[in-house]
């Protein structure tokens, strides 16, 4: 009697796993253009780019970055909570949210623009110490192409077109990635010549979104939804901007308190972390959605299935970052020689990077209870850490001292937001196991900074310590028996469902 009263609830949540996981694992492939293009060039800019150089291609990441935060104005959000607000049937409703979103934002990157054009000698002296005034105004034509190309995505991800989004994404980051390293080796046009690549790649995708999402659009622009996304989305502009902050300020904060040499190292350790990025973006992409789906359809499903996914998650997480820790140094010496000191910080960026996953699924209760402005508060005191231990660590640490501010203000956002998620709309989720595995995890990573001989030895010695990693997860029963038979079970649910589509 039990079994079948518990096959109902199964199989829903079993195929919103399957979903779910499908989704991340488009997504994940190409979902994320800047980041791809980051970790696609990094061997090729990495012998052509001094550390300078590559620390003044970080910083314009950082001013790209800071723009984009303020166009966007907290509406990707709000867009997609709005979106959710009607159902299928009331299409002109959901039209309304998308033209209106899109075109306030368009305005704003319009504003920023202008804005960066006027001062762009300026900016260009306090960020770039005067080398990057035709650098300033390449990220200043990129803004508005990067922001209509991102909204048009978010349409086609609504609207659960994963494949159109990988079209998009792919176009973008090839496109960037191609027309950027002719403009660097071809006509010598160093670090700007990456953003012309973005220009270019941006542009294309803007075009191909509007073409595959023009009866999404709609005409009217909505004043009432204005207002509601406007008050659900103004408390994240601050929210937004101190993830800045927590993110990126470090690398001003190097800059100015080491030099572009030091930057120059701490991107390409960046860069190495960003590959675990790439698949935390493609989880955050797909699980916004689903959330706010399941959430409207079935609450105690969305609960059930939540809470499992942060601890499959995690166990994702720690598996890949382990390795990316334990491999740094030699990936390094092969894709960037000049750069040997970047893969002491790779292992802490990539602890921030796994905090930065679990806040994802653990701060959903605070959005579905649109408490956004707890939202604010958080990243705004996560952001004040985060510059505080740059100020304390980074004169005497170096690079060093930037990863580790910022890890521990991640981990500090992390538990916090798992406090008072817990707190607003408190769901099941198995925290012993999650700890467990990051701290395993962590002590393992160790071995990604020390010394353990010639080349040939210590990979050895680093193969050995991740096989014992997984071992350890089943000995602490992070992941037991039933566990690995139900990942079994999804996988080969994803196999059928790619095997019934082609």
């Amino acid at each position: 009697m039990a079994a079948e009263s518990a096959s109902p609830s199964t199989a829903p949540e079993t195929s919103h796993f399957l979903g779910l996981a499908k989704q991340t694992l488009v997504y994940g492939l190409s979902g994320v253009a800047i980041q791809a293009v980051g970790v696609i060039t990094l061997p090729i800019y990495g012998h052509l780019f001094s550390q300078a150089e590559f620390g003044l291609l970080e910083l314009a990441t950082v001013l790209t970055a800071v723009a984009l935060a303020l166009i966007d104005a907290g509406f990707s959000s709000a867009a997609q909570r709005s979106f959710y607000d009607y159902t299928d049937e009331e299409r002109e409703q959901r039209r309304a949210v998308i033209f209106t979103a899109i075109a306030f934002t368009s305005c704003l990157a319009a504003m920023v623009t202008l804005i960066l054009l006027l001062a762009h000698n300026g900016v260009s002296d306090w960020l770039f110490g005067g080398h990057g005034t035709g650098l300033v105004v390449a990220v200043a034509i990129s803004l508005p192409l990067i922001n209509v190309a991102n909204f048009l995505r978010e349409t086609m991800r609504l609207r659960f077109r994963a494949w159109h989004y990988v079209a998009s994404s792919a176009l973008a980051s090839v496109v960037a990635a191609g027309v950027g390293v002719v403009a660097v080796v071809v006509f010598d046009r160093g670090v700007t010549g990456v953003f012309i690549g973005l220009i270019v790649g941006n542009a294309l995708a803007a075009a191909y979104g509007a073409a595959v999402v023009h009866s999404d659009l709609g005409r009217h622009f909505s004043r009432p939804e204005l207002r509601k996304m406007l008050h659900y989305g103004l408390p994240l502009v601050p929210a937004g901007l101190a993830l800045w902050a927590l993110a990126l300020v470090d690398r001003i904060m190097l800059n100015k308190l080491g030099s572009l040499q030091d930057v120059g190292q701490y991107a390409v350790a960046n860069r190495i972390s960003n590959v675990l990025l790439l698949a935390v973006t493609g989880f955050v992409l797909a699980f916004g959605p689903y959330v706010f789906a399941m959430y409207s359809e079935d609450r105690a499903l969305e609960l059930q299935v939540r809470g499992k996914t942060l601890t499959y998650l995690v166990v994702c997480l720690c598996v890949a970052g382990l390795t990316l820790t334990l491999f740094a140094k030699e990936v390094i010496e092969l894709v960037a020689p000049g750069f040997d000191d970047a893969y002491k910080a790779v292992g802490l960026l990539t602890l921030s990077v796994v905090a930065f996953g679990v806040s994802t699924v653990v701060m959903a209760g605070i959005s579905i209870m649109r408490r956004t402005k707890v939202l604010a508060v958080l990243a705004v005191g996560a952001a004040a850490l985060n510059i505080g231990l740059n100020f304390a660590l980074i004169p005497p640490f170096g690079m060093l001292g930037a990863a580790v501010a910022t890890a521990v203000a991640y981990v500090a956002l992390t538990l916090v937001h798992y406090r008072v998620a817990q707190h607003y709309y408190a769901t099941p989720y198995e925290p012993g196991r999650v700890v467990t595995a990051i701290a395993l995890a962590t002590g393992f990573g160790v071995l990604g900074v020390v010394p353990l001989g010639p080349t040939a030895v210590a990979v050895v010695i680093k193969l050995f310590a991740l096989g014992a990693f997984v071992l350890l997860l089943r000995v602490f029963r992070v992941v037991d028996p039933d566990e690995v038979a139900r990942v079994r079970s999804l996988l080969g649910g994803l196999a059928r469902l790619r095997a019934a589509q082609a």
